[in-house]
């Protein structure tokens, strides 16, 4: 039989189409990877990419994953070109669907689709301690739970010892101090991916990221992720951010993804506020617009490309947000944010 497998969005390798491939060539099926580009936007040539090709075999399964809900109408385009297809993932209506429904056990992952792609990718736990009303992982995989070892997610050699972890809360996870131990001791770089959360960050904890070789996703840079996403929680924050530098964490090795534009009525002063205090502690802020206006994308420029260090934000809103509008009055930061 011949599969088809859709790939719309994600710069990172796709764990529910790697696991279908395994699947599929386990049981001597032919297997198709196609990614689409689709980074930032859908665009004429994104529509182009999912059509059928010359030449292609009469495909007796298709698969698309989809992440973003931007990428809702190639679903929807996809549904058209191939009927029975077999559609899924964070960007779909779909969102209950799991693996098991489409007849598919867990199991090993398939990486030939991504042969560039050198490190090992997975979970340690599933699901999240808390229910933001912004975010999908209560509603997609529940309360959190440990559900895998290192050992369970590396490849083994000759893969490098490069770990991503997609874990959304990992020291929600029962198991986190066995995970951290199996990180050392197994001498692993890791990214925790998807951030840790530094407002119940226990003085444990933060001695635990310390000491294991934590890195950003590229596995060039030291970095932690977490964020900052409603300005009521200054005080828990900073107290998880000092504990961290108090473990030996750098303040420059942290990044910090500040929501904007979700709470209701907020003001360019209370997103600086957070900028500033962030900037002053010595951690990297990153803000991530809920919404796409002008403003709010201007906002995260100004920060993301440390321009807000030497450029006052007024100069920047009057410039349209773009540096070559500034003319010579001001000298652009030389540093990184």
């Amino acid at each position: 039989m011949n599969v088809l497998l859709w790939h719309l969005d994600g710069k990172l390798p796709n764990l529910a189409l790697m696991r279908i491939a395994a699947h599929h060539r386990g049981q001597g099926d032919d297997v198709t990877l196609r990614m689409v580009s689709n980074r930032s936007g859908i665009d004429a040539a994104a529509y182009r990419e999912i059509e059928p090709r010359f030449g292609d075999p009469t495909w007796g399964r298709v698969y698309a994953s989809a992440i973003f809900d931007r990428s809702a109408p190639l679903l929807s385009r996809i549904g058209e070109l191939y009927p029975s297809a077999i559609v899924g993932g964070t960007g779909s209506a779909k969102l209950g669907l799991s693996l098991l429904d489409v007849g598919i056990q867990d199991g090993p992952l398939d990486y030939s689709d991504y042969p560039a792609w050198r490190q090992s990718i997975g979970f340690t736990m599933r699901g999240c301690r808390f229910k933001c009303d912004f975010c999908v992982v209560p509603r997609k995989e529940g309360r959190a739970r440990a559900v895998g070892t290192i050992a369970e997610i590396w490849r083994g050699e000759p893969w490098p010892r490069q770990l991503l972890l997609l874990d959304n809360d990992f020291f929600g996870g029962e198991h986190w101090q066995e995970r951290i131990a199996e990180i050392r001791d197994g001498r692993f770089r890791v990214s925790f991916m998807q951030g840790i959360n530094a407002r119940i960050l226990s003085d444990e904890a933060a001695a635990a990221i310390a000491s294991v070789d934590y890195r950003a996703d590229d596995m060039k840079e030291r970095r932690i992720y977490t964020a900052w996403d409603a300005k009521g929680d200054e005080r828990v924050l900073f107290r998880g951010l000092r504990r961290l530098v108090d473990a030996g964490v750098k303040p420059d090795h942290i990044m910090v993804y500040m929501l904007v534009g979700h709470a209701l009525g907020e003001t360019h002063d209370e997103r600086d506020h957070r900028r500033r205090l962030l900037r002053e502690f010595g951690a990297r802020p990153y803000p991530m617009p809920f919404v796409r206006t002008p403003e709010l994308v201007g906002f995260q420029r100004w920060v993301i490309q440390a321009y807000d260090k030497g450029i006052p934000w007024a100069a920047w809103k009057a410039a349209g947000y773009s540096p070559r509008r500034l003319g010579d009055r001001y000298t652009l930061p030389l540093v990184t944010p």
